[in-house]
């Protein structure tokens, strides 16, 4: 691998450190190795107007919330050419938490996401998209 050099200030040296132990990293380089690529996926996926991705997408809700449930699963089937797999989990017994994993057209998943977004009682919708590269 080629080497490059880069210059930090001692406060953003410590900080990579820190997270570096705290993540089980091998090294620094390790560590910003994998930072360059969430930073290079991420840009990558802002110029996307149309492309494939893949996505995960975890949905929270109440575990009181059964309607939710409910409206997920009509939502998942809606899309059944999207989502390739999800699973349903409970969190002791306040929460419900709900992963999907999708591929399609990026326009088409983060619509999928929006409409998750709108479902009354979702709680918290976290994703992360993923450009395929030819």
């Amino acid at each position: 691998m080629p080497i490059v050099s880069i210059s930090l200030t001692s406060e953003l040296l410590k900080k990579i450190d820190a997270l570096m132990r705290e993540r089980g990293y091998s090294s620094r380089s390790e560590l910003i190795r994998d930072a360059v690529r969430d930073f290079l996926s991420e840009y990558e996926l802002g110029r996307f107007e149309k492309g494939r991705v893949t996505a995960t997408i975890t949905v929270i809700s109440r575990h009181e919330r059964r309607d939710v449930d409910e409206r997920l699963m009509r939502l998942r089937h809606e899309h059944d050419e999207l989502v390739f797999g999800n699973m349903h989990v409970h969190i002791g017994k306040t929460y419900c938490l709900e992963i999907f994993i999708t591929q399609g057209e990026a326009d088409e998943v983060l619509n999928f996401i929006g409409r998750i977004r709108a479902i009354r009682g979702v709680q918290q919708v976290k994703y992360t998209v993923t450009p395929i590269t030819p």
